[in-house]
């Protein structure tokens, strides 16, 4: 495990990582302060206006109960916790900051859909808020987009593979590349100082028997939401995705959450409703 870390980190040391947005490190200041001004942290959300929108289109998605639609940084403020909306503002940021062609914008839109559908199933799990679960759909393939620019030519289509085969063409994307987007996404996730469980629930989120693995139940049902929106992903996408080892993949999942029999339903017509509509632009470089 240490070995494919290593790799993982000599790879994005060739590349240009992009560091956490100036908006979010102010943000996170704010946050930090004993007296947060809500003020100054909507001022902060609202200081670039393509994110905001972006943002804004986020939060009015299933991530939040509020019946009336958010029309700006102070009401979103207002409405969501703090630690909701440094989450989701962080995955913003992000997200708008990485993609730099439409195929790096494909994986992140796969994980953005994962991240509503766990965020819909995370309503039955009593350790997870909704933005954590999103920002675990979101971040658990953003290490693709870095090994993708290592073998452009290759890795999509092994990506693609793991949509429908998520353990064994998992099993040949560490064959190939010595490492793995499990891995290049931990060290990315530890670089943007995202706390330790979801980075550790990143890493094992490909691995059959991450049960017996994980000790921290907190992370185990972490996993458990990214397998399990990843099958509504998948199935959303289309029947030929749907493989028997991507429905053990998500019994796997489903095994750690005890979930209600509407789940799976309502975490597939969220993404059916909001799916297309997050904001998530091409970022200039």
């Amino acid at each position: 495990m240490k070995k494919k870390l290593n790799k993982a980190v000599q790879i994005c040391s060739k590349m240009a990582i992009p560091s956490i947005p100036e908006e979010v490190l102010k943000l996170k200041e704010e946050l930090n302060k004993k007296y947060p001004n809500t003020v100054t942290i909507a001022n902060l959300i609202s200081h670039n206006p393509e994110l905001l929108a972006s943002f804004l289109s986020l939060v009015n998605s299933s991530l939040t109960e509020n019946t009336t639609p958010i029309g700006d940084a102070k009401m979103a403020v207002s409405v969501m916790g703090l630690d909701e909306i440094y989450n989701l503002f962080l995955a913003t940021s992000l997200t708008n900051a990485i993609a730099q062609t439409p195929a790096e914008k494909a994986i992140l839109m796969h994980g953005a859909k994962a991240g509503l559908a766990a965020a819909e199933l995370s309503y039955w799990v009593f350790d997870v808020t909704r933005s954590e679960a999103y920002m675990a759909g979101l971040m658990q393939n953003v290490g693709a987009v870095f090994l993708a620019r290592q073998d452009p030519e290759s890795y999509h289509q092994l990506f693609s593979k793991q949509l429908s085969n998520p353990l064994t063409a998992y099993k040949e994307e560490v064959i190939d590349y010595e490492t793995s987007h499990s891995y290049l996404g931990t060290f990315l996730a530890k670089k943007w100082h995202m706390n330790s469980e979801l980075y550790q629930a990143i890493l094992m989120h490909h691995y059959a028997d991450f049960a017996s693995k994980v000790t921290n139940e907190k992370i185990r049902h972490l996993i458990g939401l990214m397998m399990a929106a990843n099958y509504v992903v998948s199935s959303a996408t289309g029947e030929m995705y749907i493989t028997q080892e991507l429905k053990d993949y998500r019994d796997l999942g489903l095994k750690e959450l005890n979930l209600p029999a509407n789940a799976m339903q309502a975490a597939s017509a969220a993404v059916a409703k909001w799916g297309n509509s997050i904001g998530l632009s091409t970022g200039s470089h």
